[in-house]
């Protein structure tokens, strides 16, 4: 159903951005408290650790401009070396009865079946779809949530 005229007004699509930083614990909390500070409409935040530091996944709940606007407050900050939009992709794993298949390609979504655990990924709009048209023929679902991506790279496969 598609939303009303007022709805469509009001809606803002999210906007992800990927921020790479360093520093440790100080950094995070400098990081966190600009993010709270300068009251950024964060929708979704997560955090993770690779070998060069820190990766922060932010999804903000407004326009594409204020988005643009936030990101450069953050690059601006001493221990963020990296800082830009991304490509959100949706991971789920679930145990589904009936054809999965027909559904994921219906929907546009990567997957596969790895052990009786079907393991799809795409947009999360996409995905959300996909677990729809399946119904009651899930048994169990585990979501991973969005994961950020730099914008135009490939995943290289679910």
């Amino acid at each position: 159903m598609a939303p009303s005229p007022a709805e469509a007004a009001t809606s803002v699509a999210p906007n992800t951005i990927e921020v790479r930083f360093t520093g440790g614990m100080l950094a995070l909390n400098r990081f966190l408290m600009t993010l709270q500070n300068k009251r950024m409409p964060v929708a979704g935040f997560t955090l993770g650790r690779d070998r060069d530091g820190m990766r922060a996944t932010i999804v903000l709940d407004c326009p594409p401009e204020s988005a643009l606007r936030y990101t450069s407050l953050i690059v601006a900050l001493e221990d963020v070396h990296e800082a830009g939009p991304a490509e959100a992709t949706e991971v789920v794993l679930l145990r589904a009865t009936g054809d999965w298949r027909k559904a994921a390609e219906r929907a546009g979504v990567g997957a596969h079946e790895s052990g009786g655990t079907v393991v799809a990924s795409g947009e999360p709009e996409k995905i959300e779809g996909f677990l729809a048209s399946l119904g009651d023929g899930v048994e169990e679902t585990v979501r991973l949530g969005p994961v950020a991506r730099p914008a135009g790279e490939s995943l290289g496969g679910v």
